[in-house]
């Protein structure tokens, strides 16, 4: 009997049990429509097989494995899981149910071409311009989630879905469910459907009003600010906020999508007790300043506290982060109630580094996989970062980690382990001015190439920056993972200096010995030319002018 993967907790610190050990999930998500045709899926296994990656983001969409109402086909489902183990993958199943990017073109035919029994969402008489719409262009439909036959009709297919899993997939290949995609209503900040207004007159749910009365700490401050004003007892939406506030639209928004979404969680843990979560379109962000203009009751940092209080039985709400600000955005989802989860994100290997050596990430991936060339930096970054796993979650249980990816205009970052301080620096720079000293100028860095195959959708060009991870695994002993750093090691009250660096390779997926590093190859600690792994040996004794 193989165990179920579940979370384990302690404190702030959270980790994914696969097979009874645990696990960082270090991958990709697949194309939207790649999983929906099984021999598409053959030569991209094939690839992936080889790419070293250990967990693939896949979808799994409503409108194709129940095209006809009550009529299931589970086919592309069974491919997966065959693909998937051949290739050495796990899965997280994504359910692109009754809501994918704030639409609902997964929906089946049978529940679109239905709207008297399936409420469509109502933006009013003037809505925003939509992301992703141009003028002339179709509409996509955009269900209600107020609609109580669409929940049970979602629900129903997911229990299904969930069922067959529990039926084929005994060795848990299938380690995580995505219930839902980028959840939230475009356009305006509140349905106006006449299902959504009867939900808008109804009272204020009690367990939201309890829950920001006993942990206001766990909301947003205008969320809390909302709330202040006491309220008739059985007061409902309407009567305490009328029609002119966000704030209320959007809090309204998120407890209709999170009631959803965590009935779908609920109800298919029932049948297989797999983690499940819900992913976010971020907002507000930059061009997106209003809710509708990003999915508005989406689950944002800003909405967690709601989320949390209506849907338990998700185990954490994951940002997709296509922002540049990747660091704020990993910031605001790691925290003690939830563990920092990406499943898609831009092709840029850094981010990865980041979030597994700063945040504590139990899972990582790069949006459209399936267009990663072998030989990119991207799967180097991935294998090694596989390859220090075991070391890595060792040091993370101990608070002995560092992260880091050197934005445009910082040079440096440092690390505090114990008593000892950790200075990272970028090598480009740094080489730079000290090579300067002995009138020798260093040419140009070659621009690096792009990640992607020729025939993706767009180019995603190679990390740039200095990145990479240091752990301690001995009193006098790091391991370093990354590229383009130098890395300082200093303790007060004592003098310590570098007794050996020795490379260390990958070899069916384990990072063992290989040169003693001394003399030029000493100058960079992280190669310039891609992501290397080294093993740090100090020396250390008292300081001759202490005392």
């Amino acid at each position: 009997m193989f165990e179920l993967p579940h979370l384990t907790r302690s404190g702030k610190h959270a980790e994914l049990i696969v097979d009874g050990a645990p696990f960082l999930c270090v991958g990709g998500e697949l194309r939207n429509s790649s999983a929906s045709d099984p021999v598409h899926m053959e030569k991209v296994w094939a690839a992936l097989a080889e790419s070293g990656i250990n967990s693939v983001v896949a979808p799994v969409a409503w409108d194709q494995v129940e095209p006809s109402e009550g009529d299931f086909d589970f086919s592309v489902v069974d491919a997966l899981l065959e693909g998937a183990r051949a290739a050495g993958i796990r899965l997280v199943l994504i359910w692109f149910g009754a809501f994918k990017n704030a639409t609902s073109t997964y929906a089946p035919s049978w529940v679109r071409r239905d709207p008297s029994r399936f409420e469509r969402a109502d933006r009013g008489p003037s809505p925003m311009r939509a992301p992703l719409t141009y003028p002339g262009s179709m509409p996509k439909p955009t269900l209600s989630v107020f609609s109580p036959r669409l929940r049970e009709a979602d629900a129903r297919a997911y229990e299904a879905l969930m069922r067959h899993i529990a039926l084929v997939d005994e060795q848990h290949t299938v380690i995580i469910m995505q219930v839902e995609n980028e959840v939230g209503l475009l356009g305006v900040s509140r349905d106006r459907a006449a299902v959504a207004e009867d939900a808008w007159q109804s009272p204020v749910p009690a367990a939201l009003l309890e829950a920001v009365g006993r942990h206001p700490e766990g909301f947003h401050d205008d969320i809390v600010e909302l709330f202040r004003a006491p309220g008739a007892a059985g007061a409902s939406w309407q009567d305490r906020w009328g029609d002119e506030n966000l704030v209320a639209d959007e809090v309204f928004m998120a407890w209709g999508f999170a009631s959803y979404l965590g009935e779908l969680a609920k109800r298919g843990k029932s049948i297989k007790g797999l983690p499940a979560y819900a992913n976010a379109w971020l907002g507000p962000q930059p061009g997106q300043d209003l809710p509708g203009q990003y999915p508005s009751g989406g689950p944002t940092a800003r909405m967690g506290g709601v989320w949390r209080a209506a849907a338990p039985h998700l185990d954490f709400l994951a940002p997709d982060i296509y922002t540049p600000d990747s660091e704020s955005v990993m910031r605001e989802y790691a925290s003690e109630d939830n563990p920092l989860f990406v499943p898609e994100a831009r092709v840029i290997t850094g981010d990865a580094f980041r979030a597994f050596g700063s945040f504590d990430a139990i899972g990582y991936h790069a949006f459209g996989i399936d267009d990663v060339r072998p030989g990119s930096q991207l799967f180097a970054g991935f294998r090694h970062l596989i390859g220090m796993a075991p070391q890595l979650l060792d040091a993370r249980r101990a608070g002995l980690v560092m992260g880091f990816a050197l934005d445009q205009g910082v040079d440096s970052a440092t690390g505090q382990f114990g008593s000892t301080t950790v200075v990272v620096r970028s090598a480009p720079k740094t080489l730079a001015d000290v090579l300067l000293d002995v009138g020798v100028r260093l040419p140009e860095l070659p621009s690096l190439p792009d990640e992607n195959l020729p025939t993706a959708h767009a180019p995603s060009f190679a990390d740039s920056r200095p990145f990479g991870i240091v752990v301690q695994t001995g009193p006098l002993e790091y391991l370093a993972v990354g590229q383009r750093a130098i890395v300082d090691f200093s303790r007060e009250g004592a003098t310590v200096e570098i007794s050996s660096v020795q490379e260390l390779r990958l070899e069916e997926g384990e990072l063992v010995g290989g040169r003693l590093l001394n003399g030029d190859e000493r100058l960079v600690t992280l190669d310039m030319a891609g992501v290397t792994a080294v093993r740090i040996t100090l020396l250390e004794f008292a300081d001759p002018t202490d005392g």
